[in-house]
């Protein structure tokens, strides 16, 4: 660990500076004594959660971003469909704290924008992450919680959570932690579910009924089952929809799924593992966004539908 990447951690249990001793594979507490290990260059702040749900999203997190580990299926166009309206100028001596990363393929591509990025995860989709930014030398991988970030206040220019808040049960709890890593002045960014009205919300409520089932199966016979139904999706809607496209018609293109038209398949297969493995999901409407962002002292609020909601906010100066 280098100085300066010290300089933006912290104990998660007391706040307290954290030092590397020399030639150790170990984080110290400089106030507590805590000892943090750092497995295969990860510090690892992280254990099995008590909490059943808790327990589950991790190990649901970290099998999806082990099978699913191709960044490049999405590629450039997911990282400007999450990234669209953001002035990557503006990050060229940024520090940037990807809240959630995954597999890391947002912490990749934004890597070239930005000073430094940490990018953190509590699964164990950190290590593929790890190896999905390996060719990014100023990306520094963390095995952290969302709701205790190992960070210091204020560290951080720009903050971004992206899918990852609406699977928390504790959702402001987690927002808070990220405004305090965010400085006064800075800006944040996050991604969430949206409701669905109409014969697209009846559709929802039959997916959430449906999870009550599929959160409790074998991740493995999951995968199975979200193949099978990713196929059928692709032959009943997606294709009809590239379609529909080609002949002109745009009026499909704020129905259910049809992101999907520009993805390869493998794309659609992610999410409904996603979609069906995540024990926990919400859903908001923009308004619900902007309280969410107020009560946690944010201004500026502005919210953009993107097969969801993408929301800018900036932490008082």
């Amino acid at each position: 660990m280098t100085a300066g990447v010290l300089a933006l951690l912290r104990c998660p249990a007391c706040g307290g500076s954290l030092a590397n001793p020399e030639g150790e594979p170990r984080l110290l507490c400089e106030r507590c004594g805590r000892q943090v290990p750092i497995v295969e260059g990860i510090p690892r702040f992280v254990d099995v959660p008590d909490d059943e749900a808790a327990r589950r999203t991790q190990e649901s997190f970290g099998y999806e971003w082990t099978h699913f580990n191709d960044w490049s299926a999405s590629g450039p166009t997911n990282f400007n469909d999450y990234f669209a309206g953001l002035d990557l100028g503006t990050l060229h001596d940024a520090v940037v704290l990807d809240a959630g990363c995954g597999m890391g393929r947002h912490a990749r591509q934004i890597a070239q924008y930005a000073r430094t990025v940490v990018a953190v995860d509590f699964s164990r989709a950190i290590d593929q992450a790890a190896r999905n930014v390996a060719a990014a030398p100023n990306v520094v991988c963390i095995q952290g919680d969302l709701m205790a970030l190992p960070v210091a206040d204020g560290a951080f220019d720009f903050v971004y959570s992206l899918g990852v808040l609406h699977h928390l049960r504790e959702t402001e709890a987690a927002l808070a932690e990220l405004v305090r890593a965010l400085r006064p002045g800075g800006r944040l960014r996050i991604y969430v579910y949206w409701k669905r009205h109409g014969w697209s919300g009846g559709a929802l409520r039959v997916v959430s009924a449906l999870r009550q089932l599929t959160t409790r199966l074998p991740f493995p016979l999951l995968r199975v089952g979200c193949l099978v139904l990713s196929l059928a999706l692709t032959a009943a809607v997606v294709l009809p929809y590239r379609l529909l496209s080609r002949l002109g018609v745009r009026r499909h293109e704020a129905w259910p799924l049809f992101v999907y038209t520009k993805y390869p398949f493998n794309v659609l297969y992610n999410d409904q593992f996603d979609r069906f493995s995540a024990p926990i999901e919400k859903r908001y409407d923009p308004g619900d966004i902007r309280d969410l962002l107020a009560r946690a002292g944010l201004w500026d609020v502005q919210v953009r539908p993107c097969f969801g909601w993408i929301a800018d906010a900036t932490k008082p100066a």
